[in-house]
């Protein structure tokens, strides 16, 4: 009992502590994903105008990668909400939303961050991942409301436009394993194995 107790909170504490790699490639995991979500971003515009409000929503997903695979990766608190706050930073001289853009990419990190902190950091399989993508995505949905008066839209188009924003978080969530697992089987993120001291495996 006291050592399963010893072995839990020195997992615990490893999962606080923060160093120079795990900075580094949350950082890495920012600035290449800021220049992929710029393109997204001017894509959704034409994409909207043909699908429509609730259809363009299967893009949201992607929008949270950066966020899911940097909390994949790191497996530590505030590694979404770093990871995406520093894209927003590089996007803001190339983004049509102006400073409002780092507000929106700050929250992105913050929603994904939030299915994680429900279960204390402690799960990270594909289901879960997916789910948590869906999570995000009906957040950034539901905080839009205010700002673009989604409540104005029929109960059908905001029903489609949610299930569709969940849907694309849910592949939001496959994209960032595959992508995160593709960058271990490359040997780039060798440290990032799994690791006797965590039982939170990547699987």
């Amino acid at each position: 009992m006291e050592k399963d107790l010893a072995y839990s909170k020195l997992v615990q504490r490893r999962r606080a502590v923060w160093n120079t790699k795990d900075i580094l490639i949350t950082g890495m995991i920012g600035v290449v994903f800021a220049f992929v979500l710029l393109a997204v971003t001017f894509a959704y515009f034409p994409l909207a105008a043909i699908l429509g409000p609730a259809y363009s929503r299967i893009t949201d997903g992607i929008f949270m990668i950066p966020g899911l695979m940097a909390l994949y990766l790191i497996r530590k608190p505030g590694a979404a909400f770093i990871s995406m706050t520093i894209g927003g930073l590089v996007m803001l001289p190339f983004s049509p939303y102006g400073l409002i853009g780092i507000v929106w990419a700050a929250l992105a990190g913050v929603e994904c961050e939030v299915p994680f902190l429900a279960v204390l950091y402690r799960k990270y399989s594909t289901l879960f991942l997916m789910i948590s993508g869906s999570v995000a995505t009906i957040l950034s949905t539901l905080l839009e409301y205010p700002l673009y008066g989604h409540a104005a839209l029929s109960i059908g188009v905001q029903i489609t436009m949610l299930v569709v924003s969940a849907l694309g978080g849910a592949i939001g969530g496959i994209l960032s394993k595959l992508l995160a697992e593709s960058m271990l089987k490359l040997g780039l993120l060798a440290d990032y194995r799994r690791s006797s001291l965590d039982h939170t495996y990547r699987k």
